[in-house]
């Protein structure tokens, strides 16, 4: 069990203490039943020979727990920076935002739909969101939402920006469009290599599950 432990922190950085050994554990038990295997040795030359498997078992230990504007005051200092400090000194163009890990999406639309409500014009920035999970990116690509993404009190923005469908409630293709999602892994040495740099950069809730080396590795 160590040995998938450790090769969890090479390749995406979890610490098994982040989220509990006894959750990963079960995890792996699942996988194993699933393939008809009984001894973890067996499992553990699975997922040497299989890139596939450990992909499905990265999908299955990431946490992907998120909700709209988590935490209001960040986003609330991020809009302040643009309108005080950004627009003033760019009379033109459009700025450029990383979020990261975006999870299933919520944390980047509260970024669009922050910047829109305050009258930030959708041609003057442009937002790029990254995570791991492909399965976490299908649910943000999809863009329809079921009641635990929206918490607390304020909720006025899912009247401006969603609609509400026996589905869940479907962001509006407005807020869509100024979202774009990519799979990625921030320990790869090619992580976003060759782009333009970014003017804004949202990374919450990630470092909590590394442990320190790659915590300082990552900043």
């Amino acid at each position: 069990m160590q040995r998938i432990e450790a090769l969890l922190r090479k390749e995406i950085g979890l610490d098994a203490a982040s989220i509990g050994s006894s959750l990963i554990e079960r995890t792996i038990r699942l996988r194993m039943k699933q393939h008809g295997l009984k001894q973890i040795e067996a499992y553990r030359e699975l997922l040497d020979s299989s890139p596939d498997e450990l992909r499905e078992l990265i999908e299955a230990v990431v946490v992907t727990e998120t909700w709209f504007f988590r935490d209001r005051e960040p986003f609330n200092a991020f809009v302040q920076l643009v309108r005080t400090e950004w627009l003033p000194r760019h009379s033109a163009g459009s700025f450029r935002v990383l979020s990261v890990p975006c999870s299933s999406g919520e944390e980047p639309y509260s970024l669009a739909m922050a910047l829109l409500d305050a009258g930030v014009p959708d041609t003057r920035f442009t937002i790029d969101a990254v995570d791991i999970s492909i399965n976490a990116l299908a649910r943000a690509q999809r863009a329809v939402y079921g009641k635990n993404s929206f918490r607390g009190r304020e909720l006025a923005f899912r009247d401006r920006h969603f609609h509400h469908t026996k589905e869940g409630y479907v962001l509006n293709p407005s807020v869509r469009a100024t979202v774009k999602f990519r799979r990625d892994n921030i320990l790869e040495d090619e992580f976003l290599t060759g782009g333009a740099p970014y003017d804004f950069i949202l990374c919450r809730n990630l470092l909590i599950y590394f442990d320190r080396a790659t915590q300082v590795l990552t900043l």
